[in-house]
């Protein structure tokens, strides 16, 4: 699952580079591990 989300945050931060405003570039990524984390947290029993 980490690899899994390292992965991810990598493709999202090589899409968001290509992205005009430079806010989406930096909070594509962040928004994409912040969604691995809350999974991860809430499937803890």
């Amino acid at each position: 699952m980490i690899v899994l989300a390292v992965v991810c945050t990598l493709i999202a931060g090589a899409l968001g580079a290509f992205l005009e405003p430079v806010s989406f570039s930096v909070a594509l990524p962040i928004a994409v591990m912040g969604g691995f984390i809350l999974k991860a947290i809430k499937s803890r029993p």
